[in-house]
């Protein structure tokens, strides 16, 4: 059974931090006790603070997330604080939180060849804008009309709603990235991509991609990222079969649909 720095080590070679954006902080978010078994280990897309109480009451030795539970800079421990009290609470109970985020988005078979992959996008490259190629492009075997194509991404994805903005009747070459996409519109249009793919975008991001001729889908944050869990499943088992790796069995979605 391996040490928390011993599966930290190993994800941190698979996933490698080379492969991060400038701006980004993840690795090893918290860990009291690096040389603790990882028996139990929990995946999740966020370490909520309903994921962090699971983690604890389910007897789990370390949370695998995508987004950083730590992402700014943390001036002091106490309860006032929101993130320092997750975790000061999850040292407390032997819970090591590790994260992987850009480089997971930029790795090939992370998120972004995950969620091309559940759109059946064929043959996808890199893309996006220098120094941060972190999207897939590709195409659809055949064209297809584009609200077909979106009612296609709402199903393969389990997203109960997307939002869409036409420039064109019919789509093939697809652009996808997961999470927050407005970075990326003028790269997918510069790459000849008919729609890009995105979690979200704002409204006058969606406008100028129709303007310049791109069509946009937003299918959900959550819902573009999610997927991932799959992939980080198999690399822990692939390595280690002999830890117990269960993906959070509830929505860490923060909104809701009505």
């Amino acid at each position: 059974m391996p040490t928390i720095k011993e599966l930290y080590d190993y994800l941190d070679n698979e996933i490698p931090r080379a492969l991060s954006c400038e701006w980004d902080n993840d690795g090893l978010m918290v860990c009291a006790d690096a040389f603790a078994r990882a028996k139990k280990v929990l995946l999740a897309l966020d370490a909520t603070d309903a994921v962090a109480e699971y983690a604890v009451a389910n007897g789990f030795d370390a949370i695998v997330t995508h987004h950083p539970m730590i992402f700014s800079p943390i001036s002091a421990l106490n309860t006032f604080d929101p993130v320092a009290r997750k975790a000061m609470f999850l040292a407390k109970n032997g819970v090591a939180v590790m994260s992987f985020h850009t480089r997971l988005d930029a790795r090939e078979g992370g998120v972004n060849d995950v969620l091309a992959a559940k759109l059946g996008i064929m043959n996808t490259v890199p893309f996006g804008p220098e120094g941060e190629k972190l999207g897939r492009i590709g195409n659809l075997p055949t064209p297809v009309e584009f609200r077909l194509f979106c009612a296609s991404v709402s199903e393969a994805l389990a997203s109960p709603m997307v939002n869409a903005i036409a420039a064109k009747p019919m789509v093939q070459k697809i652009a996808v990235l997961g999470g927050g996409g407005k970075d990326f519109v003028g790269s997918a249009i510069a790459a000849g991509a008919d729609v890009l793919v995105t979690g979200e975008v704002t409204y006058n991001v969606m406008l100028s991609a129709k303007a310049e001729g791109l069509c946009l889908v937003t299918a959900g944050h959550y819902h573009t990222e999610r997927p991932v869990l799959c992939a980080l499943y198999k690399m822990i088992k692939e390595k280690y079969e002999e830890i117990e790796v269960t993906e959070y069995p509830f929505d860490t979605e923060i909104f809701t649909v009505k």
